[in-house]
């Protein structure tokens, strides 16, 4: 795997990493990873991804990262060793993944973050590969929460799509977020829920029981205006059947309702979660930790919310440390929601974790 790293926003930056990576013989597609920065030209990215006869599959993200750097504008671009096939699939209530998919050693996923219809994807692609097939990647998009057009293939640069590639080698992948029950003892159900928002929690308003749970221990009274500062200490979690929780991030409110990145399914178990640096830097320390022999290059996805959290200039650059502990050529993406699957944990979307993936 070959990194080219480049620090502008424009395009004749873009296109002359591109052609230094088509020029090596052993590069046979791309992966292609933007920070938002100061804002990409789209209709120009849009031309240019369209006129690409070499396969590539990227996205906009809030920030990428190489090594232990981390990216505000510019990008990365990766050279893979591999000739992938990718799949443009737009979003929807079914969205059509191809039967072909289940032949992959392992799938690279990339969706519109912001689209309120990443859930069916995910769900289409468990039907379509089951736990067989390890699945990593990340929802694209701005971190101001407006969506746009995000995603990156040959077909050109869209909204409400996702890209996924097939790749023909197995990856291995570690998962962590280091969240833990607020209240162990507190279990509530989704009682009114739809995609994204979380309407009633145990028959009563979503908002009125996170206040009522939140507010003691933040030591604040949360507003629509703060809701977002207060809910990046305090998410929810859904219940999995392996006893351990998938993230849900809560970005703001709707009247008394809570709308997450990412969906919540009617009458879902979760509860509310709580961490702190030190138990967020141990799960970046545990995936630091992951070995593959012969292993040629590591992939990063992680949240966005994680640097929110853990600030940018010292929280987070100490977790850049601990996932990436040595010298192996490393690329990935601060994300708007993680696409985590292995033959051990069923594909999901999830907030606030982090995910490394090793190439053999």
């Amino acid at each position: 795997m070959l990194v080219h790293v480049f620090e502008s926003s424009d395009l004749d930056a873009l296109r002359a990493a591109v052609v230094r990576m088509r020029a090596t013989p052993e590069v046979r597609s791309l992966l292609i990873l933007l920070a938002e920065g100061t804002g990409w030209p789209a209709a120009a990215l849009d031309t240019w991804a369209r006129a690409q006869s070499m396969p590539l599959i990227g996205g906009i993200f809030p920030r990428v990262l190489a090594q232990r750097r981390l990216l505000a504008q510019g990008g990365v671009v990766v050279g893979l060793p591999w000739q992938i096939t990718v799949h443009r699939i737009p979003l929807g209530e079914q969205p059509q993944v191809p039967s072909t998919l289940a032949d992959a050693a392992s799938l690279l996923v990339l969706a519109d973050g912001l689209s309120a219809h990443v859930q069916p994807l995910i769900d289409a692609l468990y039907d379509t590969v089951g736990v067989e097939v390890t699945s990593v990647g990340g929802g694209c998009g701005s971190l101001s929460l407006r969506q746009s057009p995000c995603v990156l293939t040959a077909r050109g640069l869209d909204t409400d799509v996702a890209a996924v590639a097939a790749l023909p080698v197995p990856l291995m992948l570690g998962v962590r977020h280091g969240w833990r029950p607020l209240d162990p003892g507190l279990v509530l159900e989704a009682t009114g829920a739809s995609g994204n928002v979380v309407h009633t929690l145990n028959w009563e308003p979503a908002l009125a029981v996170y206040r009522r749970v939140v507010e003691p221990v933040a030591g604040v009274t949360i507003t629509a205006d703060n809701f977002f500062d207060v809910a990046k200490a305090f998410p929810l979690g859904l219940l999995r059947a392996d006893g351990e929780f998938i993230v849900r991030d809560p970005i703001r409110v709707e009247g008394d309702a809570l709308v997450c990145v990412g969906a919540v399914r009617p009458h879902a178990t979760l509860t509310i979660l709580n961490g702190s640096p030190t138990t967020l830097l141990q799960a970046a320390q545990d995936l630091g930790q992951l070995q593959a022999p012969g292993a040629s290059g590591r992939w990063i996805f992680d949240c966005i919310s994680r640097v929110l959290f853990l600030g940018e200039e010292d929280g987070f650059t100490a977790e850049l440390q601990r996932l990436v502990p040595d010298a192996l050529p490393t690329a990935g993406a601060l994300t708007l929601g993680e696409v985590a699957g292995t033959p051990n944990q069923r594909i999901a979307f999830c907030n606030k974790t982090a995910t490394v993936a090793l190439l053999p």
